[in-house]
């Protein structure tokens, strides 16, 4: 048989929260690794999560294991976004640095989303469109509480991964149940400053905007050791026990269901996405879009 992709795994279940918060809907992290180790965490702040998921990453990459670290928001957006908003450069690389630079996120968990989203609408649209969804009193000129205009061409309204999802959230919503797109406004310059960490920067690749979208060649320079990608645990059927919280079995779900997945030689398929994709839906997705690791390929 041949040799698993990654040594280790870990899934993360993001949040936006505003204040410190343990327990439901809160952050909640699950790491496996090849030797039997596991650990399940649940961080009060992003601050503490980032720090914690670095020195895991940190101890892998020494420890010369290869790691699929798996994220639950979106890593970039649809088709457009970057040039409506004029973030210059390869597409998915401009969003991060752009919002990387304009996200404010305290160590109490203080932050400033909601502005930058009405700043993000001030560019794409001068009205409350694309980013949608916020408490009555942050509405404004440029950010309305309720979805209120049609998405077209210039600015769909989903992703090309989520249309093989019809469950997942548009990353344009930003408040009450599946604000996925507060997640990703606040994850991803966490996961630019795992990619660029400077323990990580030369081991750390992002799947699929710098591998391609399939599994990484061994080969490939950097000699990689850290994968960062995109899940989404929905895309199980996870049903917690009443005395267990669904984020947590939720991970460990995840985590385990893709390490059995590398072990019986599927998980190269599942990163290689839907066959039927075309080749220029393919170099969108890897210069912008971004894909669901499992979308069109999980059973």
């Amino acid at each position: 048989m041949s040799r698993n992709i990654f040594d280790a795994y870990l899934i993360v279940d993001w949040s936006a929260n505003a204040t410190p918060k343990r327990g439901a809907d809160s952050i909640w992290y699950y790491l496996q690794t090849g030797h039997g180790e596991t650990e399940l965490r649940n961080p009060a702040t992003r601050w503490q999560a980032r720090d914690e998921i670095i020195e895991i990453l940190r101890k892998l990459v020494k420890d010369r294991q290869r790691v699929l670290a798996g994220f639950d928001f979106p890593n970039g957006y649809p088709a457009g976004f970057a040039h409506a908003v004029g973030f210059a450069g390869l597409a998915w690389r401009a969003v991060w640095d752009g919002l990387d630079g304009m996200i404010e996120d305290s160590a109490n968990n203080g932050n400033n989303r909601f502005e930058i989203a009405a700043q993000l609408n001030e560019r794409i649209s001068g009205g409350p469109f694309p980013f949608w969804g916020c408490p009555t009193h942050r509405q404004s000129e440029t950010l309305s509480a309720r979805k209120t205009h049609d998405y077209g061409k210039a600015i769909p309204e989903r992703r090309h991964c989520e249309a093989w999802l019809p469950r997942s959230q548009p990353c344009w919503k930003l408040f009450t149940t599946g604000s996925v797109g507060s997640q990703a406004l606040m994850g991803i310059p966490v996961l630019k400053a795992l990619r660029d960490h400077p323990d990580l920067a030369k081991q750390t690749l992002v799947w699929p905007f710098e591998t391609g979208l399939g599994p990484p060649p061994p080969q490939m320079e950097p000699s990689w050791q850290v994968i960062l990608a995109e899940v989404y645990p929905s895309i199980l059927k996870i049903i917690a026990p009443d005395d267990q919280i669904k984020d947590a079995v939720q991970v460990e779900t995840i985590a385990r269901h893709l390490a059995e997945r590398d072990k019986m030689g599927l998980l190269a398929g599942d990163l290689s996405g839907p066959d039927s994709l075309t080749p220029n839906i393919r170099k969108l997705i890897e210069d912008e879009e971004g894909w669901i690791l499992g979308a069109g390929t999980f059973a």
